[in-house]
């Protein structure tokens, strides 16, 4: 969306950002689009079938006119002639007799005397001088129809001349009658797409015109004011909330087409609203809507508001904030994450996971006034100091409980899960700016998703060493530079083998770092900061390069990809690049991929693993059964292995859901030619079941927890799990 911003306070311009708001948005002119298409197909469906059934209808017709014609003059001349018909052939005398009765006749413009014999064999051909016979000529006497002769067209019909083996044809100028019947059936079709033509301008100019109305209602206020800025003429909206506004200062630096951001002095303080202006010479139509409105308004358009390092859309957030805080007073800024909003968009659809959205934006407006769509899924609340404020921290709980409520839309009860953390902002924060309150908001957040208890936490910054790892930054390029990372390979055993198969490389921080978060914490942090594709090509680089040296060893190494590096546009040419480098052998490397991410991305997947394929690459899908199985990515995603979550193999000895569900798993792999990996195994009791269950290998700290790259070469040749078996149960 291309809007402008223009925050005026008390007449004075403070910022200003420039650009062009079109008139209808992306999806207007799609459905537009598609229904002037739907309209122009329809027509001419229409016009070439209207043409096609009256042309035949029409046609027919003439036919059997002049069929009935041929008939009576047959019967006519049959009843003149019977005695002497079979003697026609060579009795000039007869023939000339019947042309003379035939030209007496106004049914045809000429006559043709023929056999049946020989294709039509003409006897006497008229006037015309026909010879030879009728399919010489291309005529065919079986029924009426329409013959180029000499480069007229003439309608021809004949019938036969009692039980005798000859036949009367008459042939009829057919020229100008072709041309008015054509004319007629032209003018019909052309009157048919005139009038789709007018329809179509006529909808498209509707659709234009209520593309601008619908945006103008968008807006709750409505303004008439002079040149100078002077309200003329406000709505009732208007005049109840801004009672004693008279006059909006600088007109003229509002932008004329664009969206405009700005502050007016309400009943209960300075308010921002968002402004659109429709200029005309001596006054302006202006609309306007509270921020939270506009917000969604700009949203709505193309969605290309400012962004934050997070990808978040924050400017509207962010505006307010900073107008709050500038009072140099306490101010509440929180984010709230409707975490089960993508599983509902999933199952239920986009739209719904959007109207749930706006739900959810409405009850948070309507307790914290003033709330924000930052992105999907996520909500950006600010609340103001005042009294209000205590007793809104006071009701804290109760309004986090109403806004996470159960929600039931069409019939369907959904819920909503929503995790959130909210900053108090005042005097203790350092740095009081927006961007450090959004951190402390986000890290709230976050600790209260980590407890899995609190739906949502407070910080304040006398808290803030229990916020220390959420507020760590790392500068990832220079740690690479540095050798600040490194792989570890654990062993996967082939059951039926009895041998080491393959690794999974598995990426660490060096301890010497000291780096106070756990692996999974550090590889999102780096997928939010977008460091997770020079990442990546280290993890993929060194698991490679350790594939080379278990070369003619028949082991792989397994490489996990995330899908921030997976969407990318050019991840297979690297991939391939970085395989080429050390000249593998097929079979040599797999790739894992989630099975979570394949709920949105599949298609795009599906290409790029099949390219990973084509060049000998295995696939693991890691984590099957922990989301929302599909048999569908067995089918069609090209994998050879499926790994089972340790959540299933945890309590396998004990739950019989949990064995059943592994011997479900790998009974279909085995059907479809795939191995399976069971993770997570831990002892001997374990091993055995998960071998009766049919599992393919074992991957697991029975086997051996990660190692480095030197222990994991070693172990590929030393390994016994019967005497590792022995040693753990005592024997």
């Amino acid at each position: 969306m291309y809007y402008t911003v223009i925050k005026l306070r008390r007449g004075r311009t403070v910022k200003k950002k420039k650009k062009s708001l079109p008139q209808l948005n992306k999806s207007s002119v799609f459905k537009v689009l598609v229904f002037v298409a739907i309209i122009i197909l329809v027509e001419v469906a229409a016009g070439l079938f209207i043409f096609s059934q009256f042309s035949s209808k029409i046609y027919k017709q003439e036919f059997a006119g002049y069929s009935q014609k041929s008939e009576s003059l047959a019967t006519k001349i049959y009843g003149a002639h019977a005695a002497d018909i079979d003697g026609l052939l060579g009795n000039g005398a007869l023939i000339e007799s019947i042309a003379e009765e035939c030209g007496s006749s106004a049914a045809f413009d000429y006559y043709i005397i023929f056999s049946e014999a020989q294709g039509g064999s003409i006897i006497d051909g008229g006037e015309l001088e026909l010879s030879g016979s009728l399919k010489d000529i291309g005529v065919s006497y079986g029924a009426a129809g329409t013959v180029e002769i000499g480069g007229k067209t003439y309608i021809f019909s004949s019938s036969r001349l009692g039980d005798s083996a000859f036949r009367i044809g008459g042939l009829t100028d057919f020229n100008e009658r072709q041309k008015i019947i054509d004319n007629l059936l032209g003018n019909t079709v052309a009157v048919l797409i005139a009038s789709g033509i007018i329809i179509t301008a006529a909808f498209v100019a509707g659709a234009y015109f209520l593309g601008n109305r619908e945006k103008s209602d968008r807006f709750k206020y409505k303004v008439t004011i002079d040149k100078t800025g002077k309200i003329l003429h406000s709505n009732s909206a208007f005049k109840h909330e801004f009672a004693t506004t008279v006059k909006i200062d600088e007109p003229e630096k509002l932008d004329k087409i664009a969206f405009n951001l700005v502050s007016l002095n309400g009943n209960y303080g300075d308010r921002l609203v968002a402004m659109r202006i429709n200029s005309q010479p001596n006054r302006s139509v202006v609309y306007a809507a509270d921020i939270v409105n506009a917000d969604a308004f700009i949203q709505s358009e193309e969605n290309v508001a400012k962004f934050d390092s997070d990808g978040k859309s924050t400017a509207s957030l962010s505006k307010v904030f900073d107008s709050f805080i500038s009072k140099g007073k306490r101010t509440l800024l929180g984010i709230m994450f409707i975490s089960s909003l993508e599983q509902i968009k999933t199952l239920f659809g986009k739209q719904m996971a959007v109207d749930i959205q706006r739900v959810i934006l409405k009850k948070a407006h309507e307790k914290f006034t003033y709330a924000y769509e930052l992105d999907f899924g996520y909500i950006g609340v600010v609340y103001p100091d005042g009294k209000k404020l205590d007793i809104l921290m006071a009701d804290l709980e109760d309004i986090h409980r109403y806004v996470n409520s159960p929600l039931k839309m069409e019939d369907n009860l959904f819920t909503l899960d929503i995790k959130s953390g909210f900053a108090m902002c005042d005097a203790s924060m350092s740095p009081l700016n927006f961007e450090h309150a959004y951190k402390a908001a986000e890290a709230a957040r976050q600790r209260a998703v980590d407890t899995k208890i609190a739906e949502y936490i407070v910080y304040h910054e006398s808290q803030r060493k229990l916020y220390e790892k959420y507020f760590i930054t790392f500068d990832i390029k220079q740690m690479l530079a540095e050798g600040a990372f490194e792989m570890e390979y654990q062993p996967q055993y082939n059951i039926k083998e009895e041998r080491i198969e393959g690794f999974e490389a598995l990426f660490r921080v060096k301890k010497s770092w000291n780096v106070n978060v756990d692996t999974f914490s550090f590889i999102t942090y780096a997928e939010r900061t977008g460091a997770m594709v020079q990442l990546g090509d280290f993890i993929f680089d060194s698991g490679m390069q350790f594939a080379k040296k278990l070369e003619g060893k028949n082991v792989s190494v397994s490489l996990n990809v995330s899908p921030v590096q997976l969407m990318q546009a050019g991840f297979t040419e690297n991939f391939l690049k970085i395989y080429k480098k050390y000249n593998l052998k097929p079979g040599s490397v797999c790739v894992e991929i989630t099975e979570s991410f394949l709920m949105t991305n599949f298609n795009e997947t599906l290409k790029k693993l099949d390219i990973l394929t084509s060049h000998g690459i295995n696939v693991h899908l890691d984590d099957f059964g922990t989301e929302y199985s599909s048999l569908l990515y067995i089918k069609k995603l090209p994998i050879s292995t499926i790994k089972i979550d340790k959540e299933f193999v945890k309590d396998v000895l004990i739950s019989k859901e949990s064995q059943a569900i592994v011997k479900f798993i790998t009974n279909i792999a085995k059907l479809l030619n795939r191995t399976t990996i069971c993770e997570g195994v831990e002892t001997t009791q374990e091993f055995d079941m998960l071998n009766y269950l049919g599992c393919d290998t074992i991957q697991g700290w029975i086997i051996g927890k990660s190692m480095k790259p030197e222990a994991a070469l070693e172990i590929v040749n030393t390994f016994d799990y019967k005497r590792v078996a022995a040693a753990k149960n005592g024997k």
